[in-house]
């Protein structure tokens, strides 16, 4: 990872639950979320933060069975997680019960359905992350003639933009 990322990676954390790191994510997912963070000027773990909080105040499909469980089968709305990973010890109370929630819903650890959804949003790049890709790239290697118009003209066109 590039020193120049604030907080190189850091912890991101729960309230009250285990510790994870982001190099516990899948190492692609660590990655984009560590250029994302950088291209945001955040650390990584604030990034996320901002990421987990907009991700639970959004509804996602799995909110329809949160919703039938809840009025049906309440008691399956809770959950005894050992393992569940916390990210952020600051994350909002609503925030962290959405989490829950979801994961109960569908049967998973907490922690399991948190980095299911974190590395599923990092694979829905957009022309923002390949951009940023190939400015990492040049800067690793600054004799790579990239022209960089091109590549934003390329994935603006093959996203449909």
């Amino acid at each position: 990872m590039p020193a120049s990322w604030p907080n190189g990676g850091g912890p991101i954390t729960l309230t009250g639950m285990a510790l994870i790191e982001i190099d516990d994510l899948p190492t692609a997912t660590a990655e984009v979320f560590r250029r994302r963070a950088h291209t945001a000027g955040m650390a990584p773990a604030a990034y996320l933060r901002l990421e987990l909080i907009e991700r639970a105040r959004r509804r996602a499909p799995v909110d329809a069975v949160v919703e039938f469980v809840a009025a049906n089968a309440p008691d399956r709305m809770t959950v005894a997680d050992t393992d569940a990973v916390t990210f952020l010890d600051d994350l909002p109370v609503d925030v962290i019960a959405v989490f829950v929630r979801r994961a109960a819903a569908e049967g998973l650890p907490v922690a399991e359905y948190i980095r299911r959804d974190l590395t599923a949003l990092a694979r829905r790049t957009g022309i923002d992350d390949v951009m940023a890709e190939f400015r990492e790239a040049r800067e690793r290697d600054p004799s790579l003639n990239i022209d960089m118009e091109a590549v934003a003209a390329a994935a603006r066109y093959v996203r449909g933009a």
